[in-house]
Order: C-alpha cells, then sequence, then structure tokens
C-alpha cells in the first residue's frame, strides 16, 4: 500500500499538429502506458491512427484548431451549425466570437471532425488546415485551404474577452476518486481519467499495490486517520484477492474507495476554468469539498501568474 499526497501540473500545450502531444498523453493516461511515449511523435501518430480507427474520440478534444474568418464565413457556419439542429443533431461544440469585428471560431478537434462528416457548405472552409492525421477518413480531406480563413494561434489574441473564450488549458491532477467525481461534472471540460477498469494494480508497473490519497485534514497518528489507513489496507488486500480468485480489474475494483488516487487530465477553455474555480476554490455556490479545494486553490493562483489579465490576482487570496 502506498499514500501519497494530493497534486496537479499544468501541461504544455504545444500548437504543433493541433496539440497532438497533450493528445498522447492524455489518452495514454487512461491506460498508464506513459512509458511508451516516444520523443520523435511517431507513437502519438500512432495512437491516433487507433483512436480514429476504433471511433474513440473523446481523446481528441485536448487537441484544438483555431481560426480568424472572414464575415461571410462566420455567416455561413453559423447556418451550418444551425442546420445540423435542424436536423436534429447536436451541433459540434465550436467556440465563436466576433469581438470587436473580429470573427474567430476555435474548436477542439472532435468538433471539428464532427462538422466534417455532416454534409455542410462550411466545413471545406476549414478542413485543408488541419494535419492529415485528423482528416484521414473525411471525404472532402483534400480540400484546399480558403483564402478568407486564416490559422491563428494563442499568441494572437490580445483581447480579453477572445483570450478567455478560445484559450484552452490542460490540468493533470493527482487526487482521489470522490474529488474527481466532482471534477468531471463540469461538463464542458475534456476529460482523460485513470481507468480502474483496465489498469490491473497487481501488476509490476503499478508496484503490486495500490495507491491512496491521503487526506490532509487528518492529523497522521491520530485515531482517525490510523482507522482511515486501516480501511485502505483491508481494501487492497481484498482487492489483490479478487484477482488471484480470477476476477477482472474492472470485477475487483468493486471494493476500491474514495481514497483510491487517480490520474485526471482536464482540458478546457479558461472561461470554464474560471467557472471551475468559482465552485471548487473559492465556493461561491456553497462550501467547496477540502480536498476539491487543496488543489483547485493553489491552482487558481498560477493561472493568476500565467494569465493575470483573466484572473485577478485578488481572487481567493483571504481562503489561503
Amino acid at each position: 500500500m502506498k499514500i501519497v499526497k494530493a497534486g496537479f501540473s499544468i501541461l504544455e500545450r504545444p500548437e504543433r499538429r493541433g496539440n497532438l502531444a497533450v493528445i498522447e498523453q492524455a489518452a495514454r493516461t487512461c491506460y498508464k502506458s506513459e512509458d511508451k511515449i516516444k520523443p520523435d511523435g511517431s507513437s502519438a501518430v500512432a495512437i491516433v491512427n487507433n483512436l480514429i480507427l476504433n471511433h474513440h474520440e473523446a481523446m481528441l478534444e485536448h487537441g484544438d484548431y483555431m481560426f480568424q474568418v472572414q464575415p461571410f464565413i462566420y455567416e455561413e457556419l453559423c447556418r451550418s451549425l444551425q442546420c445540423i439542429r435542424n436536423m436534429g443533431f447536436a451541433a459540434p461544440m465550436l467556440e465563436m466570437s466576433c469581438n470587436a469585428g473580429r470573427p474567430i471560431v476555435s474548436g477542439n478537434i472532435r468538433a471539428w471532425r464532427e462538422l466534417f462528416h455532416h454534409d455542410t457548405a462550411s466545413g471545406p472552409c476549414f478542413i485543408g488546415f488541419f494535419d492529415p492525421i485528423y482528416t484521414q477518413d473525411c471525404e472532402a480531406r483534400d480540400t484546399i485551404p480558403n483564402a478568407a480563413v486564416k490559422r491563428i494561434h494563442y499568441g494572437d489574441l490580445t483581447d480579453i474577452f477572445d483570450r478567455e473564450t478560445h484559450i484552452r488549458a490542460t490540468v493533470k491532477f493527482v487526487i482521489d476518486r470522490g474529488v474527481s467525481h466532482e471534477f468531471v461534472r463540469h461538463r464542458l471540460f475534456s476529460f482523460a481519467q485513470e481507468s480502474t477498469r483496465y489498469c490491473n494494480y497487481s501488476q509490476n508497473k503499478f508496484g503490486n499495490e495500490i495507491t491512496f490519497i491521503e487526506p490532509f485534514y487528518l492529523k497522521r497518528d491520530s485515531e482517525a486517520y490510523l482507522e482511515w489507513k486501516k480501511a485502505c489496507y483491508v481494501a487492497e488486500k481484498q482487492y489483490l484477492r479478487l484477482l488471484n480468485e480470477g476476477l477482472t480489474p474492472q470485477e475487483a475494483r468493486a471494493v476500491l474507495p474514495n481514497s483510491t488516487k487517480t490520474e485526471l487530465i482536464v482540458t478546457g477553455t479558461l472561461r470554464e476554468w474560471h467557472h471551475f474555480f468559482n465552485l471548487r476554490a473559492l465556493g461561491t455556490t456553497g462550501a467547496p469539498h477540502p480536498q476539491a479545494k487543496e488543489v483547485a486553490l493553489p491552482l487558481l493562483y498560477l493561472f493568476q501568474v500565467g494569465w493575470p489579465d483573466i484572473f485577478p490576482s485578488d481572487e481567493g487570496r483571504d481562503e489561503a
């Protein structure tokens, strides 16, 4: 049995090839196969190809593309999205803004692919800008980039509204399963989570043991802490015993408690991160769970350093 503290890290989002590296890291977190990541990017290409082939596109949500367009393209895209709704389908989750006369459209790669697969007039305007790895199964994958569309990057955004709307941030949390259940309720985020269905913790790569997150509010060597530790020990023992009895990891996990460590990759726009901090760090709708606040509040401070124009530095300081 291993006990660790909760934590987090903000992941870099290199915009090369639509954040291909982030997509791979998110996908491999689910199965804890990060050791297979290759520096030359070949492993990322292989895993994205496999995701698309098997229609497992949730991980593509961690990558994104952003464009500045001419007004008539913006209007055509609006009509296309409404047409998709009229046909009874869910419209792709694209972020659109026309602030100060500058039309900008962004979205995660899954959303863009959904647009391309619908028979709309606007899809071909964008598809030519995409890395072929993402459009390999699209009918119009060879479309020439439209001159009325220009791919832009985070550094091209100067207005606060545009930055909050279109810039995405990715965070890796190391938390317990109970807190992760709260975080995944933020439905506008994209998630990738260590899977207890497929991870077999009796294997050597996991040290043949379960890792638990220490409740910071329990004083070590207190009676409550010792009781918590004992419960975790029993859960681990029973989990390993069930595996030895022939149960699969997804069956044996039934005995694991909320304190079981999980890794959760979260990607979303800065606007959605604002909402996250309001609920999980600042408690604007009620007191946050103490272990959620344990990671959310110091994460807010880092966002204040990284994006001071969007996250005021005085927020949360009295919560420390």
